[in-house]
This record gives C-alpha cells, structure tokens and sequence, in this order.
C-alpha cells in the first residue's frame, strides 16, 4: 500500500536530544521547558498535561480525568494511572431510574470526584523528579495572564454556548461579555490560576518536609483543603452529591496495562474503566484480515 505524505506548508520538526509532543503548542512548550531544564520524560508529560487543562479546558480541565500510561525503559513495562475518578458515595443507580427516566441528567448530578490532580501528583511521586509547582507553572501563568483563542476552541465554544450559558460561573468564564470569544481574543481563567498557585503554595509550604510531602501537601490542597470545600459547597448549592469524604477518600490506582499483539506489534491502552479494551478487540477482530491490499481509507478499508 502505497503511502503520500500530506503537504503542511511546514517544515519537519526533528532533535537530537529529546522531543515533545501535544495537542496545543503551548503544552508542547511547556514540555519541552521541563526537559531543557533537566526534567525526566514522566516529569514532561504532566507538565503538558496540567497545561493542556488551561489552553484546552474547553475539552479537559483540572477537575476532570487523566488517564496515564507510562513506559519505564530501564524496566521495560508499562503501567496506566486510572485517572477517572468514582462516583460520590450518595449516587444511586433507583435516583436516575426513577427521577430521571433511567437517564443521567446535564448538570453536577454527573459528576465524579475529580481524578487529575491526583493522577498528575501520584505521577510525580512515583515516576517523576520536579515539584507540582514546577510542573504547574506554564499552566499558571497562561491561566493569568490569558493566551490567544484559537479556532477550534473558539468553535466550541460557539457550538455548545447554550450549555454553558445555563451555569453562571460557566458563562462568566467561557461567555465573556455574553458570547463565545473570538479566534485571537485574550482568553482569562484567573480563578483557575488561582487554584493551582494554592496548590502549588501549599506545597511549597510544606517542602521542607521532602519532595514526596511537599506533593502530597498539593493533593492535600485539592481534596482536603480550600479547594474541596468550595467544590462540595458548589454541590450542596446546587443539588449535587459529592462531599469532602468522597473528595478525601479518592485515590487513583497504578495498574498493568491490557495489551495485544497485533501484526509483531505489541499495542497498548488503560483498562475497562476506559474504551482502551474495546480498542484492543478491535484490532483483535482485524487480526485474520489481509487490509493492507484495500487501499488507504478506500470503502472496504473503512
């Protein structure tokens, strides 16, 4: 099968010494600084994450999932950080039967404890070398200071503004002035900033103890501090179930991965609390075809 590379105008990026890659440039940069700075690969990786979270919250953000995986050269093996949190301990299956016609309503009845500060700081601990606050601070500073909107998180916005013009402090972010911003618009989250400077504080406040308690004094900001007070006063204002104990009691679990091996390759994804296990059965499912006379995205390849 005959393969023509598309024609992006741009030259190809190489190095020598080490790379980055992410979904925005500034998580790409923000990646990229921890390695000049003498970060290892683990330590990179949530730097991009936690900065991903800022410039691209209109797809995933601080309090949402994280799901990791990691390739530990020096042990060849992979491991995955289950990072998607559990339901509040007050959720029942019988609520949304009954009250909402077996659907699971918009709104914070949907949401589970928060699973990517953890996920990013049982990193660190584990895998990693740098601070929270170090790994935080690009992410900071873009959520202060702003960054330019880009196209497609402009388009978001503007394809889903009625959802977040039903939640005040949705709007207030995302629908400044009452409309979605514009590509190149200065786009502000100083809460946010706000939120991670605390993190990173608190542990700073805490350092002297060790690296491995100054972390533990930033996820301790998130589920047991300020942070989880205003998230569980949020819910008890608005309906919503989850309390300080489900914020307290969470932690992610580091795990094996589920693999396959797929044409003398070894392909891996997180397990079932995610759709990497479906993936898997896919490719098992194509294992016995020849598609590589089909044609590249041809009827049959589809």
């Amino acid at each position: 099968m005959s393969r023509v590379a598309a024609n992006t105008w741009r030259p190809e990026m190489m190095g020598t010494i080490h790379m980055a890659a992410a979904g925005h440039p500034a998580a790409t940069r923000a990646a990229y600084e921890v390695l000049e700075g003498g970060g290892n690969a683990v330590d990179a990786g949530i730097a991009a994450c936690i900065t991903m979270a800022v410039v691209q919250s209109d797809v995933v953000n601080v309090a949402g999932v994280a799901p990791i995986m990691i390739y530990l050269a020096a042990a060849d093996e992979v491991v995955t950080i289950s990072g998607l949190g559990t339901w509040p301990a007050a959720a029942r299956l019988e609520t949304f039967i009954d009250d909402h016609a077996g659907t699971i309503p918009h709104g914070v009845l949907r949401t589970v404890v928060p699973a990517a500060p953890d996920a990013w700081v049982t990193s660190l601990r584990r895998y990693g070398t740098i601070s929270f606050g170090d790994a935080a601070r690009e992410a900071i500073r873009l959520a202060s200071d702003g960054f330019p909107v880009h196209p497609l998180m402009s388009e978001r916005l503007e394809t889903y503004r009625d959802n977040y013009g039903r939640w005040p402090s949705s709007a207030e972010v995302y629908l400044p002035g009452g409309a979605p911003p514009k590509p190149g618009d200065l786009f502000l989250q100083r809460d946010l900033g706000r939120s991670l400077q605390y993190m990173a504080d608190e542990e700073a406040a805490a350092a002297a103890r060790g690296r491995d308690q100054g972390l533990l004094a930033a996820r301790d900001a998130f589920y047991c501090g300020d942070l989880a007070r205003h998230l569980v006063g949020y819910h008890e204002h608005s309906g919503g179930l989850l309390t300080m104990e489900d914020l307290a009691a969470f932690t992610v679990d580091v795990e094996p991965p589920v693999r396959l091996d797929y044409h003398d390759v070894e392909v891996y994804a997180c397990g079932p609390w995610c759709q990497g296990p479906a993936m898997l059965h896919s490719l098992g499912l194509l294992r016995g075809m020849d598609i590589t006379d089909l044609g590249h995205n041809s009827p049959p390849y589809l």
